[in-house]
């Protein structure tokens, strides 16, 4: 018998995942050092190379931010994903299989967890952004409302980046051997989403690559809400398709969100689908 999805069940399962966060002080710190050392030294140190306005008036700086805070949720979210080897080690997983809740019930709940702490730290990097002057270009009520809109759009990219991570860690059984696979997967996504350089600037090869990566959606999404004044290359890109073309103009985010709604349902449904048939 087939069991339905359980809303106490998901909400157990996510509340189980938020307190494991908020009590592993070490790995909240460390990760939000990482994105601010990245932000900080990037931002300001290679930024002070950059002169002439080349990046708007946010300068390198309030060019890569968005980028930074899309960093700390890419990580974030992956890495979530060995929570599902934790629980099958340590026999945790046993436990929650053993309820009369179906699978799915206990996916979606560890998913909307891992977005859920995964975005809560990019709020504190967009918090950490806005304190050095970022994002000081931007008036203020835009700014409020970019704030609150970029928080949807962080919950919609953690959300497929946590099913990807747990779709790793349900076909996977050795802590390490996740680990290593996905350092191997996120750091190209990291490096082709356009965090350092614009798309309009790199070569066709590389073009090519960066829109194929979902993070690179992700990050002009950001870039969109945030105001950033070069978050429109996606405007010069789909600029020829006389559908997409003029739209584009009218509604800047329209492609990028697109473009992660269709990625989240695909990893959410292949991480639903793996762990169902993962062995314990």
């Amino acid at each position: 018998m087939v069991q339905p999805i359980s809303g106490q069940a998901i909400y157990v399962v996510l509340m189980r995942e938020i307190k494991r966060y908020w009590r592993a002080k070490a790995r909240i710190i460390s990760s939000i050092a990482q994105s601010f050392f990245f932000l900080l030294f990037f931002g300001m140190g290679v930024g002070s190379m950059f002169s002439g306005g080349s990046f708007g008036p946010g300068g390198y700086l309030g060019y890569i931010a968005p980028g930074i805070i899309g960093m700390g949720l890419l990580f974030g979210s992956v890495f979530s994903g060995v929570s599902v080897i934790f629980d099958r080690q340590f026999g945790f997983m046993k436990e929650m299989l053993v309820a009369p809740v179906s699978r799915t019930s206990i996916i979606i709940g560890k998913i909307l967890g891992g977005a859920l702490t995964a975005s809560i730290q990019g709020v504190i990097l967009l918090g950490v952004s806005t304190l050095i002057g970022a994002f000081s270009f931007v008036p203020l009520p835009l700014f409020v409302i970019g704030v609150l809109l970029s928080i949807g759009v962080m919950i919609l990219i953690t959300a497929g980046f946590v099913g990807l991570g747990v779709a790793i860690g349900s076909s996977l059984n050795d802590f390490h051997a996740f680990q290593l696979l996905v350092t191997f997967v996120i750091w190209p996504l990291f490096m082709l989403s356009g965090v350092f350089f614009p798309f309009t600037g790199a070569p066709s090869w590389l073009q090519i690559a960066m829109l194929c990566d979902p993070m690179f959606y992700g990050v002009e999404a950001m870039r969109v809400c945030l105001g950033s004044p070069v978050s429109l290359d996606l405007i010069t890109i789909f600029s020829g398709i006389p559908v997409i073309g003029p739209v584009l103009v009218m509604v800047p985010w329209l492609v990028p969100i697109l473009v992660l709604v269709l990625f989240t349902s695909i990893m959410v449904a292949i991480g639903t689908f793996l762990f169902s048939r993962a062995q314990v």
